[in-house]
Parts: C-alpha cells; sequence; structure tokens
C-alpha cells in the first residue's frame, strides 16, 4: 500500500512538474480576472456609452480609433494606428515565449436613427446619398469595442503569466465595405501573425451570461445585387405607348420569392431579400426607370454560384419577356465565417467553466447573417461566438432596429470569458 502511494505521489510531481496538469491554477487566474474585471467594469461601462453616444460610419472611425489607441497604449501595448483606413493594432507580449493570438473587435456603426431613449442614445447625423440619416450602434460593436479593451486591460495586468503574444485588432466597416480585408492588405499581420483568432458578435436571442456557438460554417456568404430596368416614360393614362419599369420590377421580386420556394432545396437555407425599389417621381407618369437592391444569403461556394445562376436567368428571362432593357451588377461580398472545429472543441471547457456550466453555451445551425471576422478565419483557425445580450425580462431586442438595446451585464461576461480562453489557449498561460 505504501508502495503505491509512494508511486501515485511522484507521477503527480512528475505531471505537475512537467507542466501538463496545469488545470488546478485556473481557479485562482479565474479569481483574480474576476477581481480585475470587477475593478474595471464601471469604467467600461462607461466606455461603452461614450461610444454608443458617438457613433461612427465605416472608415469613419477617427474619434472611435483614437478612443481604442489611447486606452492601448495607457496598458503598454505596442500600438498601430491608420491600418487598412481607421484599424487599430495593439500587441501584447508575455513574459515569456509561446504562441500568438488574437482578438478582433469591430467599431463601426450603421446608418439608424436610434429610437431607444437611452439617456446616452446617439443624436450623430451624417449624409448617405444625398439624405441625413441617423447614426447608430445597432449590431453592438459599441459592445465589441468595449470588450476588446476590457480584455486588453485584463492581460496586461496579467502579462507576467503569459506565453507568447496577444494581438489586439479593432478593426473599421464590418458592416458596409469590409474593413477586415481592408486591414489585412494593408500588412496587419505582415510582421506578426496569429496561430488563432477569436471574436464575439452580440445576440440579441439570449441574455447576458449565456452564448452560442456553431462548429465549422457559422455564418452565411452575402452577395447583393442592383438592378436597373429601363424604359422610353409615358403617361399614365397610356401605358401601352412604353415599359412599365415598375410592374416588370414587381415581377423580379415576386419571382425571386417563387424560385427560393419552388427551384431551391429546403435544406439550402438561402434567402433574397429585396431590400430597395426606387421608381417614379408622380402618379400619372410611367418613369423611364426602376432601381432594386437585394441582398443574397447562401452556403457553401457551390449553392453561391447556383443561386447566382437562377438570378441572372430569372431577370434576363422576365425583362426579355416584358421587352425592357436591364442593368444587372451583382456583387460576391463577404463569405461565410467558418469556425474551425477541433479550434472550437479546445476552448468549450474554458466556456463551459467560466460561464458556469455546459446549459450556458448552446450549438445552433449557421446564421444567415454576414461576418467579414471569415477574412480572418480564411488565414488562421479562427472562432466567433455569439455573446447573449438580450436585458432579462424583455421578450426580443432586434439587431439593426432603432430601438436594438444590449444589456450591460455582457461587457462583464465577455471579457471574462475572452480574458480565460485566451489564457487557456495552449502554451499561454502559465
Amino acid at each position: 500500500m505504501k508502495k503505491r502511494t509512494w508511486i501515485l505521489a511522484a507521477a503527480l510531481s512528475f505531471f505537475w512538474l512537467s507542466g501538463v496538469a496545469v488545470s488546478s491554477d485556473k481557479p485562482a487566474r479565474d479569481a483574480r480576472v474576476e477581481s480585475i474585471v470587477s475593478r474595471i467594469v464601471p469604467s467600461l461601462i462607461e466606455i461603452r456609452r461614450d461610444i454608443h453616444c458617438h457613433p461612427e460610419y465605416g472608415m469613419q472611425e477617427k474619434r472611435t480609433a483614437a478612443l481604442v489607441a489611447d486606452y492601448f497604449r495607457k496598458l503598454g501595448l505596442e500600438v498601430k494606428t491608420g491600418i487598412g483606413g481607421t484599424g487599430v493594432l495593439g500587441v501584447l507580449r508575455g513574459a515569456k515565449k509561446g504562441p500568438v493570438v488574437g482578438m478582433r473587435g469591430d467599431m463601426d456603426a450603421l446608418p439608424i436613427t436610434e429610437e431607444t431613449g437611452l439617456l446616452f442614445a446617439s443624436k450623430e447625423k451624417m449624409m448617405l446619398d444625398g439624405k441625413e440619416v441617423g447614426l447608430m450602434h445597432a449590431c453592438g460593436h459599441d459592445i465589441h469595442t468595449t470588450v476588446l479593451l476590457g480584455v486588453a486591460h485584463v492581460l496586461s495586468e496579467l502579462k507576467e503569466s503569459i506565453r507568447g503574444t496577444v494581438l489586439f485588432v479593432a478593426q473599421p466597416a464590418e458592416e458596409t465595405i469590409g474593413g477586415a480585408s481592408g486591414m489585412l492588405e494593408a500588412g496587419l499581420f505582415a510582421e506578426i501573425k496569429p496561430e488563432a483568432m477569436f471574436a464575439f458578435h452580440v445576440e440579441d436571442t439570449v441574455e447576458a451570461g449565456r452564448v452560442l456557438f456553431s462548429p465549422g460554417t457559422a455564418t452565411a456568404n452575402v452577395d447583393s445585387f442592383n438592378l436597373t430596368i429601363e424604359s422610353t416614360g409615358c403617361h399614365g393614362s397610356m401605358p401601352w405607348n412604353c415599359v412599365d419599369p415598375i410592374a416588370v420590377g414587381a415581377q423580379v421580386v415576386t419571382a425571386l420569392q417563387v424560385m427560393v420556394a419552388r427551384e431551391i432545396d429546403v435544406n439550402e437555407n438561402t434567402v433574397i431579400t429585396v431590400g430597395t425599389f426606387h421608381a417614379g417621381t408622380a402618379r400619372n407618369i410611367i418613369p423611364q426607370k426602376a432601381e432594386l437592391g437585394a441582398t443574397i444569403r447562401t452556403f457553401g461556394d457551390k449553392q453561391r454560384q447556383l443561386v447566382r445562376a437562377k438570378i441572372e436567368r430569372l431577370v434576363k428571362n422576365l425583362c426579355e419577356a416584358a421587352q425592357a432593357a436591364y442593368q444587372l451588377d451583382y456583387e460576391i461580398g463577404t463569405s461565410s465565417v467558418y469556425n474551425d472545429p477541433n479550434l472550437l472543441q479546445k476552448i468549450m471547457p474554458t466556456v463551459e467553466r467560466v460561464l458556469g456550466g455546459k446549459e450556458f453555451a448552446r450549438q445552433i445551425p449557421p446564421d444567415t447573417g454576414g461576418e467579414d471576422f471569415s477574412e480572418f478565419a480564411r488565414l488562421t483557425p479562427s472562432v466567433l461566438l455569439w455573446l447573449g445580450v438580450l436585458p432579462a425580462g424583455m421578450a426580443k431586442t432586434a439587431l439593426h432596429s432603432p430601438t436594438f438595446v444590449a444589456d450591460e451585464q455582457s461587457i462583464a461576461v465577455g471579457v471574462k470569458l475572452m480574458s480565460a480562453i485566451i489564457l487557456d489557449y495552449p502554451g499561454a498561460g502559465k
């Protein structure tokens, strides 16, 4: 019996000294992270409200970028600015050599007039396509940026416990022109490249303290088209004298929905939404043109190309049948985010530990939303998690709506969870 006890003790000592059994350090480290987060979360909420009150459109995030860069500098990070426009990179080098991991937070807002009634609601405006519109963080990027700053703060205080380097990427223009690709083309990772990348996106269907995840394909391809249907125009009382572009455009809208319902496998989760339809200046005039704009969501390159071919065929045949001239501009946009299954599997024990159990992390099917975090996932194994922000007691709060609100408790949850994920990353934490 004594011999067995001695062998067991020796084995445990070996594993401890070799660095294999580091899990017993995690409760103490989690407690330290918790302590830091509790101390800084009031200031983080102030920062979030400041960013929310002063939203900026894609590639115009000068104020937000300056705030991020200043915060990083005060933490002692190496800072690079103006990457791909207004992008910012903060570099935290740990006490010892180890892997390079990265975290992304996006900064831009949407052209939406806020109607939340919050004391820190946005009153900012901008000119877009010749019209004055409001600006609002209706997609939670103010939360994303704030969590990025919070994780940088926590890890900077735990610098001596970090093996390796952490890259904090503040990205512009996620909603508009693909700020991720712009930063990468500008040399974001030219000097140092991460072997893993992580990010959050707020989720409006679950409360703070919960996350959703999708292994493999996590979001949709996001493509679009602009269609102009042309006519000579004529009097509304004599429609036989010209092509009616409004009637042809209406047929296109209806035919697209029939196509999705009758030509595409329901398991393919394809979405086509015509979001804009502009035509005419008076009730008794058939206009010279009608302009339509649509977004197309698909999964996988094969389905992407199949749907494009079907749309081009449909538009061509309908316009030719009506003898209408047309111009179709089809744009291939953001690709699907791919959550590396192996990396996701590695971080799930951390997610469940920090959140308090498996019931707080739920797997979901791929989301039909788009995310240009996919550009980072093309380069290196990556994981995007959906961070719950639905305020307790609310039935729903809709992203991209003028009434969207986010529970600020999600900030502390996000900071604690991402800090632990990075610290637990193989070889990163002591």
